[in-house]
């Protein structure tokens, strides 16, 4: 594999989806390793429209830097980032995490999807696969998970801008176990939607699983979509999502259900919640200093005496950990779900296409699989 520059020698696969491959590279010079990612085939226009995101979103905490990109004598788009760790969905193949730990990751997150969102910027994507630890945690673990820029959110392929109509209405984005109950339903997407499946990951993180996750596929993509943004539907606003964590989770989830989708979320109000929670699960409570300051920058703030500790297995947490998950990566539990998502890539913005006609694809992928 050739790219623009000769500053980077590629050394490995790390993994794949139905449209890009990502390689491990290391720089010629410093011997520092970073992530390659390109298009399989020219022209997809996913990865070029991740540029622009990054571009866009650049100094953000918790979102990967654009350290070069460009495109091959192939004509495929790549970009190049820091490599990073592994993913939540590593990690919970080796242990189950802590309410704590699970917590103060979505925290984390949250303070980071209140930046993309002043931009007018949606993810759209977010999953389990796509939220990444940026180095290898540590025993004591709280100081590192709540560290700005510690956990990244990555895959910016499917994001669009705030109101963009013609691609976030009448089409199906996201995946299958973690999208909004608004994406299968084909409606106007919009900053709640992130925090939706943002939502589930966490209870997916708690549970191991989701209440639709296990059920069998109908064989009909379409089926499919319907049948499990019916599930979500029926159990949204019940405490089946909710029984593992405190009660200010459910007030999380009924805050999202309220909100309009061209509605900006109340941040303060949501990073209260999950303050209050972390009280009453680990760390002192010190309300007024939370509410003063950062959450983050205050919960950092209590001390070592105060320590959350992170089950995993060591073996699995080190540079080549992503290449050791390679096989499981490249079948992923949700393959049939993104591919859909994959054909979404194959059009520009102006020519997004709805999801019946995005069945002639589908239907014709489906078939040769």
């Amino acid at each position: 594999m050739y790219l623009q520059t000769s500053k980077y020698q590629v050394l490995s696969m790390i993994g794949q989806g139905s449209a890009h491959q990502v390689f491990k590279a290391e720089h010629n010079l410093t011997q520092k390793l970073f992530a390659i990612k390109m298009e399989k085939s020219p022209k997809l226009g996913q990865i070029e429209g991740e540029i622009k995101v990054l571009k866009e979103l650049n100094g953000i905490e918790g979102v990967p830097n654009l350290i070069h990109h460009g495109i091959t004598p192939e004509n495929k788009c790549f970009l190049i980032m820091p490599l990073l760790n592994c993913s939540l969905r590593d990690l919970v193949k080796s242990q189950q995490l802590s309410l704590s730990c699970i917590l103060a990751i979505g925290l984390s997150l949250i303070e980071t999807l209140e930046n993309v969102h002043k931009k007018n910027i949606l993810h759209l994507d977010i999953k389990p696969e796509n939220i990444m630890i940026s180095q290898k945690i540590q025993k004591n673990s709280k100081d590192q998970l709540l560290k700005p820029g510690f956990i990244q959110l990555i895959d910016f392929g499917l994001s669009q801008t705030l109101g963009n109509s013609k691609f976030l209405k009448n089409v199906f984005i996201g995946s299958l176990n973690f999208a909004s109950r608004a994406s299968h339903k084909g409606e106007q997407l919009g900053y709640k939607d992130d925090l939706e499946s943002l939502f589930y990951v966490l209870v997916y993180l708690r549970n191991c699983n989701l209440p639709w996750s296990q059920k069998p596929s109908m064989g009909f993509k379409n089926m499919d979509i319907k049948f499990i943004g019916e599930m979500k539907t029926s159990i949204f606003n019940t405490m089946t999502l909710c029984q593992k964590f405190p009660l200010e989770f459910s007030k999380f989830m009924s805050y999202i259900n309220e909100l309009k989708h061209y509605q900006m979320p109340d941040y303060s109000l949501i990073k209260e919640m999950f303050i209050k929670m972390l009280q009453t699960t680990s760390f002192s409570p010190i309300m007024d200093q939370f509410l003063n300051n950062s959450p983050i920058q205050s919960i950092n703030q209590l001390g070592n005496s105060e320590t959350m500790q992170l089950p995993i297995d060591k073996h699995l947490l080190n540079n080549n950990s992503i290449e050791t998950q390679i096989q499981d990566d490249i079948i992923d539990i949700e393959a049939k779900v993104v591919h859909l998502s994959d054909l979404i890539g194959k059009y520009t913005t102006v020519q997004i296409k709805s999801i019946q006609t995005l069945n002639i694809d589908y239907d014709y992928n489906f078939s040769n699989q």
